[in-house]
């Protein structure tokens, strides 16, 4: 389902946003100046959403035109995948957010003020966005790389791979390893990660670490 599928919603401006929610406590970009660019959409008594719920821009352009507040719990039944290349989005959950997947790419900002619990992976890339999450984090795995930035107020209880310098938790890999030295072999295009192959591997909920790479989260 993409945002444009999703059930009605109250839109917000960006000085209701701020005076109800403090959106700037946690989100970096400034958002205020894009307010006219980029909906503030309010789903004010929680979301769950049956099946894959894709927050993504439209095609043609690369910045995504909403942003999303969802006051109370986010549950996806299947996958939540959000991108952006142009500029920033966000999606602030003010309690728990439940998912099989969560994909993070580009520059958007996800903050979750509640718990995040995934049942299989997450896995952010490119163009220095963040996910903040303030609860516990529960996953099988948890990927960050390509300048992705992560920050947990709790160390997950996952098997991580990240670089030290884009997130405030320790990675289950030797220091001395890339992502790449881990990686299934068939995830590797040209000697680099392939995220296409990633993500593809993580929704059929296949281990994605080369044979000898294990973890009791894996």
């Amino acid at each position: 389902m993409s945002a444009s599928l999703l059930p009605p919603q109250r839109i917000l401006d960006a000085e209701q946003a701020e005076r109800r929610f403090a959106v700037s406590a946690d989100v970096g970009y400034p958002y205020r100046d894009f307010a006219r660019e980029q909906e503030i959409r309010l789903y004010a008594t929680g979301l769950t959403v049956d099946g894959d719920l894709a927050l993504e821009p439209p095609p043609g352009i690369d910045w995504n035109p909403c942003n999303m507040i969802v006051a109370g719990d986010l549950t996806v039944d299947g996958d939540l995948s959000m991108s952006s290349y142009g500029g920033g989005c966000f999606l602030l959950v003010t309690g728990d957010l439940r998912a099989r997947n969560v994909f993070v790419a580009g520059e958007p900002n996800v903050v979750v003020r509640g718990d995040l619990t995934v049942s299989n992976g997450v896995f952010g890339h490119d163009n220095y966005g963040i996910l903040v999450v303030c609860g516990r984090t529960t996953a099988r795995i948890v990927i960050n790389t390509s300048g992705f930035n992560m920050v947990f107020a709790e160390d997950p209880q996952a098997f991580v791979m990240g670089h030290p310098n884009r997130q405030n938790f320790a990675s289950d890999i030797d220091d001395d390893l890339e992502l790449e030295d881990v990686l299934a072999t068939d995830l590797l295009d040209h000697g680099g990660a392939n995220f296409a192959a990633i993500r593809a591997a993580l929704v059929a909920g296949r281990s994605i670490l080369r044979p000898g790479i294990s973890s009791d989260a894996s």
